[in-house]
């Protein structure tokens, strides 16, 4: 696996100017620059961008590969990354999104047909630390059509590079709320050319006319639990009640961040960053992966299943269970 690097623009209100940076194997581009700016007494930074998707207008000419198969404990998944849906514009260029052109992976998932709880979470994001231990650990898995879900941005604060001792992986950018290039299926592509979601992908689920009197199963998460689309039984273990739409626990934390604007970030909690957002347990029907136990069509007998959403997180930031290796985010 390779590190997921993207770039991003960022407004620092206090003086007006914008700050780019650049992730470490990304390829150059002229906008890619670093300003440093001295907040002012009031400390006013890091205000939300444009968070809007540029549009899916682009057909690709590689097949899409896809297959899966069962053998003993172990699901194996194999793709090319490639998804049948149209997508937006990259490669450079008048109107794309990002310079990177996606291109065929080769691709291998291997995943357990029986996981189960382990004793805590485990976050896709480290944020305690140096080295390879910090900073985004884990893809969160792969859906049926064979595309990466993979939702955590590697730009923490102050956003100038990744490898750099003093950035404050606690404050990472939310990819869903700025303006990193997503095309209409929150999605983007890596300098390796592998084309990923960092949000709920929609041509993909048009294209399954997902139900809103059903579950839909679509995909694996890396711990081998399966993840389902928004829709499911009102009652956990009841499979005769009525479907209807989970909703995440997560709320954006009200009041300022309390940071200097230098180690760590100020103004007010507005979604610019993942730690924007606090989990409550209740305020929604999932818990803090997004997930819950309970019957499913393809689980009869129950099981833990992940929810992807259209609220935040959309797709979710911790694991029930044991992550496969074969999701591991590989050191810088």
């Amino acid at each position: 696996m390779v590190n997921k690097l993207t770039k991003t623009g960022l407004i620092i209100a206090s003086i007006s100017i914008a700050v780019f940076s650049c992730k470490k194997d990304e390829p150059k581009v002229a906008e890619c620059t670093t300003t440093s700016t001295t907040p002012t007494d009031n400390c006013i930074t890091d205000q939300v961008l444009d968070g809007s998707r540029g549009p899916c207008g682009e057909t690709l000419t590689i097949t899409p590969q896809y297959s899966e198969s069962v053998s003993g404990t172990t699901r194996t998944i194999t793709s090319n990354s490639i998804p049948s849906h149209m997508v937006g514009k990259f490669g450079g260029g008048m109107g794309s999104l990002n310079p990177n052109a996606i291109s065929a992976q080769s691709e291998t998932y291997n995943v357990t047909t029986t996981p189960s709880a382990a004793s805590s979470f485990t976050a896709l994001l480290s944020t305690i630390g140096m080295g390879p231990n910090v900073g985004p650990q884990y893809s969160f898995g792969v859906l049926k059509n064979g595309v990466e879900l993979d939702p955590v941005a590697a730009e923490p604060f102050p956003h100038t590079s990744r490898m750099d001792p003093n950035v404050n992986w606690a404050w990472n950018l939310e990819a869903l709320n700025v303006n990193l290039g997503l095309d209409c299926n929150s999605a983007h592509v890596q300098p390796t050319g592998k084309y990923h979601y960092h949000g709920s992908p929609t041509l993909y689920l048009q294209s399954l006319s997902i139900s809103t009197t059903a579950m839909t199963l679509i995909g694996y998460a890396a711990d081998g639990f399966p993840i389902y689309y928004k829709y499911a039984y009102s009652t956990a273990n009841d499979n005769s009640s009525a479907v209807v739409s989970m909703t995440s626990s997560y709320k954006l934390k009200s009041g300022k961040r309390g940071g200097d604007g230098i180690t760590a970030p100020c103004d007010v909690y507005n979604g610019i960053y993942s730690n924007d957002y606090e989990y409550v347990s209740g305020h929604g029907t999932l818990d803090e992966a997004n997930g819950r136990t309970g019957v499913t069509p393809e689980y009869p007998s129950g099981t833990y299943y992940y929810v992807i959403t259209d609220e935040f997180p959309s797709i979710p930031r911790y694991f029930r269970g044991t992550p496969s290796a074969d999701f591991k985010i590989g050191p810088p």
